[in-house]
């Protein structure tokens, strides 16, 4: 299910467009019924009045505002964005560092292990030759 925005109009373009235009627009429709046939077709001239109405609204009132508050969230986020980068980087730097250290240590264990095996190796080895001279 869409949602859907509205948008209300800025008091500027009420005063200064908006209510001059419905004070002119009625007589205007009304002077303007006597010179049109009884048979006009009305349905189709407010469709177009309406949707060129609806056209001229979202490309030079809606578009620009929109455009405008994108803008300041981008600049306002740019920073908490920043800060938020920067605390995962410290965080995966500290992970990185935590296996390193403990692969380190893994290879630290697993040469004592060789070293030990080989000791042993060597120990069974000495003895098996001591068994075999006896």
């Amino acid at each position: 299910m869409g949602v859907w925005v509205t948008y209300p109009i800025p008091p500027i373009l009420w005063s200064r467009v908006m209510k001059p235009l419905f004070a002119i627009f009625p007589p205007f429709l009304v002077a303007l019924g006597d010179v049109i046939p009884a048979n006009f077709d009305w349905g189709t001239v407010s469709a177009t009045g309406l949707l060129g109405w609806y056209l001229w609204y979202t490309t030079k009132i809606i578009f620009p505002a929109h455009k405008e508050q994108i803008s300041n969230m981008q600049e306002s986020f740019r920073e908490d964005f920043k800060l938020q980068r920067d605390h995962y980087e410290r965080i995966l730097d500290d992970i990185q560092t935590r296996y390193d250290k403990q692969n380190d240590q893994d290879e630290a264990r697993m040469m004592q292990i060789s070293d030990t095996l080989e000791k042993i190796s060597t120990t069974l080895l000495e003895i098996n030759k001591n068994e075999r001279s006896n």
